[in-house]
């Protein structure tokens, strides 16, 4: 599987933009406390966005927890891995695959109990949508418009 070499070397102004729709999408969303956009091969490739969790343990552990749940879809036949969502008494973890080209990322987000987590789903979808737009070279504002 390919890495994030070539993502961790992302001009300052295109970092800058996907810092933005990262802290967008954190700011947004009532109880989220940190989000984080990672490489597959578990480096932090922009600062985590919030105040809880250490950014590069948090990328080590989603390509690690993604690695294991793709091979439990692929044994199972179901398809490429998209969001996998851990549910635990004071909240929830999000990590979702972001299929860009050339390399794929991962974006996870840790939540407090008080998220709802269709809208931290689908909130997290479209701040991947924006970022894989941004790193394409077409520009979506932090806002998704």
């Amino acid at each position: 599987m390919a890495d994030g070499h070539d993502v961790r070397r992302l001009d300052p102004v295109t970092r800058e933009r996907v810092i933005r729709h990262l802290q967008a999408f954190a700011d947004d969303i009532n109880g989220v406390r940190s989000a984080v956009l990672a490489s597959v091969d578990g480096f932090a490739l922009v600062p985590a966005a919030g105040t809880h969790g250490n950014g590069e343990r948090l990328a080590a552990m989603t390509s690690a927890m993604l690695a294991l749940a793709a091979a439990v879809g692929r044994e199972l036949a179901l398809g490429e891995l998209e969001v996998l969502i851990l549910e635990a008494g004071e909240g929830k973890v999000l990590m979702l695959a972001l299929p860009c080209t050339p390399v794929p990322l991962l974006l996870m987000t840790a939540c407090d109990a008080t998220c709802v987590t269709g809208k931290v789903l689908w909130s997290a979808k479209e701040c991947g949508r924006n970022i894989m737009a941004e790193l394409s070279g077409s520009r979506a504002d932090p806002q998704g418009t």
